[in-house]
């Protein structure tokens, strides 16, 4: 019998979201460096291969997963476009291994509001795509590199490669399905 565990939304939040990472917003407090009429904050991200900006069109889709991945060599980002809401996963780094899974009960759901983007810390584990909220689609500026993207784009389906780990709940019998959407 599939067990399906229900990962109540949570607000997004920088200090929520620190252990996986950071936020991509409307900074205050002190920049990392000014100018007159600029002030610039330093972001960390962090690739071993060039950089790729994309765009990502995530299509509405039942807000139930099996899935998630994560990324060994590369800090990726996600930024909302058009202020659309959306949900996604997260859970915290494991083992370098393409064994070392979270365990289920520590995946965490945030609601993303389309007002700021998310970085990843390389091998923090997140769910392979955005849910939408109460709208046909979402689209995400996606920050990556070549190599992970290159990767990624020649399987067939989501598998485990040298740059990327992906980890498949289904076969253990877990679902995860967002509430409070």
């Amino acid at each position: 019998m599939t067990t399906t565990i229900e990962l109540e939304v949570e607000p997004l939040t920088a200090k929520a979201f620190a252990p996986f990472g950071q936020l991509i917003g409307a900074k205050s407090g002190a920049a990392d460096y000014s100018r007159p009429l600029l002030d610039v904050w330093h972001l960390d991200f962090r690739a071993d291969a060039p950089a790729r900006v994309q765009i990502m069109r995530y299509h509405e889709k039942p807000m139930t997963f099996s899935l998630l991945e994560r990324h060994i060599c590369v800090t990726e980002g996600r930024i909302p476009l058009d202020c659309t809401r959306a949900v996604m996963a997260v859970a915290g780094a494991t083992g370098d291994g393409l064994d070392d899974m979270p365990d289920p009960s520590s995946v965490r759901a945030f609601g993303l509001d389309g007002t700021c983007g998310l970085l990843f810390t390389p091998g923090v584990w997140h769910t392979l795509d955005c849910f939408p909220v109460s709208a046909p689609y979402a689209d995400f500026v996606l920050l990556s590199d070549t190599a992970t993207e290159d990767e990624i784009e020649s399987w067939t389906r989501p598998t485990s490669g040298e740059r990327t780990h992906v980890v498949d709940y289904a076969p253990r019998d877990i679902n995860f399905r967002f509430v409070g959407c």
